[in-house]
């Protein structure tokens, strides 16, 4: 299988892969936060993954919470982190994860609104002084670093400085970015950040949110307890070791290759989109691409009129791609973020995401190109066009 599904989840580095084993095997038992030789031993493990966590966003070992992953910490951060008598501004092609906080919001009496985008899906910052005039009270401003389904990269640091003017805080949603992007929290004036392991070629079940001051969610705020008073009574349950270990490696191999990846897959993102041009382009004039063009390295977002995209990924075994965020396609929902940016409803479904990552190469993009012109020429295993609206039961 050609893996072209980077941004759905990431293989695991063997290098996280070796880091995590030995805490895997019967004689690494110990709990993290026991006092005694073993649990130390566990615990300075942790911390050594927590500074390795902060260091890849500029941020300090302390400031780092682990979670389950990215869905939570955005979970943490949005209910537990508006403030009492204030609101919640959130960007239109944010992930599902944060947009199914906003009913929950609203039910509490809080203010939300909802950041309009351009064509590309980028957020005007005058948009975001617009909403933060009109509110005229303390918010929580959410951006994601760069879409998930596009790849349109957010302007951090002018959003951060329109916040700070309204004594917002800001949180991002930074699970795509942290691969190929440098993102230093305090430059860009950011107090909260979420990160996911599996993202980062590290393990699934971990991810982090760092929080920065005055950033500091409220645990029973985001639905639970605060539990055991584990991570400063921010998130309570005893840490798990190796997934800990392993996003800890994952960030200090993201910090080590980023430049490199970055150059890398972003060439074999434009020669998939010139394949795929070339191919397709004469038969095919509707055909474009969403997003900025010099969007997030690793992220080609296709439309190619007339066809299912689900079908066709269905009808072709031999590649691994999506039709957007994986919630989406697993429901069959047009993708939000394309509808967000002016996409109708039979275009969103004709569209097609590519994820290239690390271990992505060129003679995989020729292929892939080949692959699905050949099927939507008829040439292929997936025989004859088969036109939106035919979409498998």
């Amino acid at each position: 299988m050609i893996y072209l599904d980077h941004l759905a989840s990431t293989p695991l580095d063997p290098l996280v892969l070796e880091a995590m084993l030995p805490w895997m095997r019967p004689e690494a038992a110990g709990n993290p936060h026991a006092a005694h030789r073993a649990g130390w031993r566990a615990a300075d493990a942790v911390e050594e993954a927590r500074a390795e966590v902060a260091a890849l966003v500029g941020a300090r070992p302390g400031e780092v919470v682990f979670t389950s992953g990215a869905t939570e910490a955005n979970a943490l951060a949005l209910l537990g982190g508006v403030p009492p008598e204030g609101g919640c501004i959130v960007s239109a092609v944010e992930h599902a994860s944060e947009l199914a906080c906003l009913p929950e919001l609203r039910r509490r009496g809080h203010p939300v609104a909802v950041l309009p985008v351009d064509g590309t899906g980028r957020v005007d910052p005058a948009e975001l002084e617009r909403h933060l005039s009109s509110l005229g009270k303390p918010a929580l401003v959410s951006v994601m670093a760069a879409n998930n389904e596009v790849g349109t990269i957010q302007p951090l640091a002018e959003l951060a400085a329109v916040a700070a003017c309204h004594g917002a805080t800001i949180h991002s949603d930074a699970v795509q970015a942290l691969g190929t992007l440098a993102l230093d929290m305090p430059a860009l004036g950011l107090h909260g950040l979420s990160l996911s392991g599996h993202k980062l070629y590290g393990p699934m079940g971990i991810g982090a949110l760092v929080v920065r001051p005055p950033f500091r969610p409220v645990p029973a705020s985001a639905g639970g307890s605060a539990g055991g008073g584990q991570q400063r009574g921010l998130r309570g349950g005893t840490l798990p070791t190796p997934l800990c270990v392993g996003l800890g490696i994952a960030c200090r191999l993201a910090r080590e290759r980023r430049e490199e990846d970055a150059r890398r897959i972003a060439g074999l993102r434009d020669r998939l989109w010139d394949r795929l041009h070339d191919l397709l382009g004469d038969r095919l004039p509707g055909l474009r691409r969403n997003g900025a063009a010099d969007g997030l390295a690793g992220c080609l977002n296709v439309t190619i009129p007339g066809i299912d995209a689900a079908d066709r990924l269905l009808d072709l075994p031999e590649l691994a791609a999506s039709t957007g965020s994986a919630c989406h396609s697993a429901a069959g929902e047009p993708s939000h973020v394309l509808l967000a940016l002016g996409l109708p409803a039979a275009d969103a479904h004709a569209s097609l995401r590519f994820g290239l990552g690390r271990g992505t190469t060129a003679e995989e993009v020729d292929a892939a190109a080949a692959l699905l012109a050949a099927a939507l020429s008829g040439r292929g295993p997936a025989g004859p066009l088969r036109t939106a609206g035919a979409r498998r039961p």
